[in-house]
């Protein structure tokens, strides 16, 4: 019974001193705390600061560069391929031969169609002169007529003669004609086994793209030999949204950065806008002139085309890191120097890029927070761990 009580005692008097130790610290953190009696937080945040400058309304696009002519050479017939003039990488000129074609057929059918050209030839001088002949006669006979020596028939059938020799001779005309046309047919027809390649505009030198066939290949009419692209002026090629299609106009200047030549910044003119969006990605198709005439661009290369669609000057920047939305409203929080504390500040943003944006309202001057803003609230305390630094180092110094 003895060792019950004791117990009971000492049971009783630990709960009292955990009591007792739990209404100190209780009382000790409301003391402490701030509103809602809980204890205050401080914030390690980092901080960036409020500037002047000109802004850029622009946009950044990527895309790829084309060639801004591009064909394929390919000969009008048939044959064997007795000979290839270019390889990939060569410079041809406008009415350069590419390829030859075996021509001995051709050749042959060319002699034809001469032979048979002078064959129509004589024919139509023959029938022209016996035109002459029955043409005479037939005056002949109509005077002799009016003179009462030649008699009705007589007349009849020297314009019956007349009448035949001149249909005749009509066609031998035509037959002379038709030879003609052969012999045209049959030189073009040889002519096309030497194979060119011709354009009507852009500079005279073009280049081999690709070499498709080699000598010794039997060929259709139409199968590509080559291929024959414009470099000296390139097409860039960029996909734009519906927010930027309308900013965008024929004319405005584009920086165009190659991927693959790092640091190196070109200068391009908008020049096509398509009139439609694509309904599936909701982007048109935008094209710039590239002007390449040391060839350092080639088609194929992927680029970054950045667009300046408007600049303010000498305007209130801030890191776009800063900006955060609290109770639907966008805003900063400005850092208050002497207090330490971090006060929210709904603003007004004009232009913006990925890195910075512009404060049209209210002024703000100072620094703004860039790190840690998503865990603090406005009037809470903060601490700058780089000012730290720097105040540690310079008393270090000291």
């Amino acid at each position: 019974m003895k060792k019950l009580m004791f117990v009971f005692i000492i049971g009783a008097a630990l709960v009292w001193f955990g009591m007792d130790y739990y209404k100190k610290n209780n009382t000790s953190d409301k003391k402490a705390g701030g509103r809602g009696g809980s204890r205050q937080v401080i914030v390690a945040v980092e901080t960036g600061n409020v500037t002047k400058g000109d802004m850029n309304d622009e946009g950044i696009f990527t895309g790829s560069i084309q060639p801004k002519s591009k064909f394929q050479v390919a000969p009008k017939t048939s044959g064997r391929i007795k000979k290839v003039n270019f390889d990939i990488g060569d410079t041809i000129k406008n009415g350069d031969i590419v390829a030859e074609l075996d021509d001995e057929e051709f050749i042959l059918a060319v002699e034809q169609a001469e032979a048979a050209l002078e064959i129509a030839k004589a024919n139509y001088n023959e029938s022209g002169e016996l035109l002459e002949i029955s043409k005479r006669e037939l005056e002949r006979v109509k005077t002799m007529r009016k003179q009462k020596v030649a008699s009705e028939v007589e007349v009849e059938n020297a314009s019956a003669d007349y009448k035949t020799r001149s249909a005749k001779h009509m066609v031998n005309k035509s037959s002379l004609r038709q030879a003609e046309a052969s012999l045209a047919q049959a030189k073009l027809k040889l002519a096309y086994t030497k194979v060119d390649a011709s354009w009507s505009y852009g500079v005279n030198d073009r280049f081999v793209s690709e070499r498709l066939l080699d000598e010794g290949a039997m060929i259709t009419a139409n199968t590509p030999i080559i291929s024959v692209i414009d470099i000296t002026n390139l097409t860039v090629v960029i996909d734009v949204v519906e927010r930027d299609y309308f900013k965008i106009k024929p004319g405005m200047e584009v920086n165009v950065f190659p991927t693959a030549l790092p640091g190196a910044t070109f200068t391009a003119k908008v020049t096509r806008i398509a009139p439609m969006l694509d309904e599936v990605s909701r982007q048109a198709r935008i094209e710039l002139n590239l002007k390449n005439p040391e060839f350092e661009l080639k088609p194929g290369m992927f680029i970054t085309a950045k667009i300046i669609y408007g600049t303010h000057k000498n305007t209130t920047i801030v890191p776009i890191e800063a900006l955060v939305v609290r109770k639907e409203k966008e805003g900063v929080f400005i850092v208050d120097e002497a207090n330490k504390v971090a006060k929210f500040v709904p603003v007004e943003c004009g232009y913006r890029n990925p890195n910075q944006v512009e404060i049209c309202y209210p002024k703000l001057s100072g620094r703004v927070v860039t790190l840690g803003q998503h865990l603090i609230e406005d009037g809470m305390s903060i601490r700058i761990p780089s000012d730290e630094t720097k105040t540690n180092g310079s008393e270090a110094k000291k």
